[in-house]
């Protein structure tokens, strides 16, 4: 597995509208809680929740990247890879984006521990003896990167193959998942998740391997538009007296 990086400059930009993001949430939560010092109790919940999962996500998603480098040379790997969306200068990030032989896959990695369901991308956590409903929609987020990703690489990398992108979501330490008809895999355990590439049919050559992965790592921030200048107006010619 060869690992590539993309600039500094575009995951700093990234990283500013999460940042941006995150304290639109956080200014949410301090309003929820009525401001004061209750606001500020529950700004520090908020900031506690978000270094929490924030951890587990990294140590999940080092796991998975672990694995994946057992992948041979012919295939190539990106980790948080940021890809732009249809919000022009706005961008999402996948937490690992690797392209071989088998394909392009768009790998979300969910460290939730628990037990879950998913019927057509609604999902539900088991709280007890209830199955709660929960707002955020993996699979729904990964079909999301799936169709950003599509439209994006297609004016690089053209006549791709049909169904060469997948983006599965990836439970590594989850207790119990069932899910049917989601628009995207769901995995449970990172073996489940090298199986399916290790399984998957060849269907990239090493040229479109090759174009995408530097579409990938080339990837930059769009130019700032320059002002057009303001029209000169003309001062109008004084008219000539009238004998």
């Amino acid at each position: 597995m060869k690992i590539r990086h993309q600039s500094p400059a575009l995951k700093d930009s990234f990283l500013a509208q999460v940042s941006q993001k995150k304290a639109e949430n956080r200014q949410a939560t301090q309003e929820a809680f009525g401001g004061g010092f209750l606001g500020a109790i529950g700004g520090a919940m908020f900031e506690f929740k978000q270094a929490t999962n924030q951890f587990k996500g990294s140590v999940g998603e080092w796991g998975i990247s672990l694995l994946l480098k057992s992948l041979p040379d012919s295939w190539v790997m990106f980790n948080n890879a940021v890809i732009p969306t249809m919000r022009s200068g706005k961008f999402t990030e996948i937490d690992h984006l690797i392209i071989g032989p088998g394909g392009v896959f768009l790998i979300e990695v969910k460290t939730w521990k628990g037990s879950f369901s998913a019927y057509k991308d609604s999902w539900k956590r088991r709280e007890g003896n209830d199955w709660v409903v929960l707002s955020n929609s993996p699979s729904s987020q990964s079909a999301y990167h799936q169709k950003m990703f599509q439209q994006w690489i297609n004016a690089f990398v053209p006549n791709l193959p049909n169904n060469c992108i997948v983006a599965p979501v990836v439970f590594p330490v989850a207790k119990w998942l069932g899910t049917n008809q989601c628009s995207v895999p769901v995995l449970q355990g990172a073996t489940a998740l090298l199986q399916m590439i290790n399984e998957s049919p060849n269907c990239l050559s090493d040229s479109q391997i090759l174009a995408i992965a530097q579409a990938v790592e080339n990837l930059s921030l769009p130019s700032p538009s320059e002002p057009k200048p303001a029209p000169i107006l003309k001062k109008p010619k004084p008219s000539k007296p009238q004998s």
